[in-house]
Parts: C-alpha cells; structure tokens; sequence
C-alpha cells in the first residue's frame, strides 16, 4: 500500500471513530485498573515462600507464550471466536507501516490501543488459573499470577503505545527502546507479519523460530523458489 493510500485509510477510520470515544479513557481505565489488582493481589500475600516467588518468572514467561499464540492464532487467522479483535488488528496494520510507525492524532489510540473485547478474553483466561489455584490451597500462588498477568499486559499495553509514538530522536537514544521498535517495526512490513509476533519480549519468537533475522530473507527466497 502506497502512502497516500495509507493516509486515505487512516482519515477513513478516523472519521469512524465515535464522538464520545475517549482515548484517555481508553488508556487510563485499563492502567488503573491493572496497578489496582497488582497492589490488590501484593497486599493479600502471606508468609511467602522463596519457592513461590521462584514462580513469578515462569509465570511471565507463560504470559510471553500467551501472547505470542494469541497473535499468531486470534489476531492474524479469521476465527468465528475473535472476529472483532481480527478486524482491529487488521485495521492497525493498514494504518502503521514499518517505515511509518507513528501516531498522528491521540484519538488513533483506539487503533493502537487492545479493544475492550480483548480484556474480556484475557479475564476469560487468567481467572480459571487463579480460581484454580486458590481452591488447590496456594493463595499466594494466586494473588501473585494475578499480579503478574496484570504486570505482564501493562507491558504489553503501554510498550506497544510507546512503539507507535512520535518519537523520533528519543527512540534513538535509548538502545533497548530503539530495539524493541524495531523489532515490531519489522512485523508491520507486509512480507513479515508472520514474523516478531511478540510486542514486549522477543522470547517466544526465539523458541518458535519466528524472530526475524536479515539471513531469514535469502532462506525463505530459495524455500519460494524450490
């Protein structure tokens, strides 16, 4: 798609929006109320145990495993389950290209930003695993998954914000900051999005072989080929 295709899509979806969309609201509810449960679930801890804190990065990593397949599996494959949250992602690669990454209008939060849809699916996932392990005895197990998954899509929420920002120098001169951009700047390139589905960290991409690396581009033109 062309730039000037590019920003007749972006006006389209724009104009779109509802008048009562409020992009701070958008932002400030989920954030709120993600720092509200991991203060929550901290204040309820117990005699904690070092073997339960021992569980706090596996819990993260199965966060970074989540979201990986729910990109991979919801975001970009049409399914019956997650058609509003394929449709939103489809329009946020329309509007953002690998080579123009940034925001032109706070009200296009609503296109950068995880639908309310979204926060449905991740409760309908995280709340089983605390129920479950409450009723198995190990409430400190449960209030500090809760704390982690809430952690883990704050993360995930404001690093990709951050990604779509107008940054400019700023990115530049923070290495980590200008890495992780790049790495999702690579998953809006049309021929990549198969590619770097991680937003936060790219652990998940390294364990599925889905990190892009430029000598990926030779192997996959002689895999087209042969």
């Amino acid at each position: 798609m062309t730039a000037a295709a590019r920003s007749e899509v972006r006006q389209e979806l724009v104009s779109r929006i509802p008048t009562g969309y409020s992009p701070w609201l958008h932002l400030a509810v989920p954030t709120l109320v993600g720092l509200a449960a991991i203060a929550g679930s901290l204040a309820l801890l117990r005699a904690v145990k070092p073997w339960q804190l021992a569980l706090v990065p596996v819990f993260l990593v199965a966060g970074n495993a989540i979201e990986w397949h729910a990109h991979r599996g919801l975001l970009h494959r049409h399914t019956r389950f997650a058609g509003r949250l394929y449709q939103a992602h489809a329009q946020h690669h329309r509007v953002f290209a690998s080579e123009d990454m940034a925001m032109r209008d706070r009200r296009e939060l609503r296109l950068v930003l995880l639908p309310w849809e979204a926060y449905q699916i991740i409760l309908g996932v995280a709340l089983p695993i605390t129920f479950g392990l409450a009723a198995a005895g190990q409430p400190n197990l449960a209030a500090l998954w809760v704390a982690s998954a809430a952690a883990y899509v704050l993360a995930y929420e404001w690093t990709h914000l951050v990604y779509h920002l107008p940054l400019g120098k700023v990115a530049r001169r923070v290495p980590l900051l200008a890495a992780l951009r790049h790495h999702h700047a690579m998953h809006h390139a049309p021929q990549l999005q198969r590619y770097n589905l991680n937003v936060t960290v790219a652990l998940w991409d390294l364990v599925q072989g889905t990190l892009w690396q430029p000598a990926r581009r030779a192997l996959d033109t002689r895999a087209r080929v042969g």
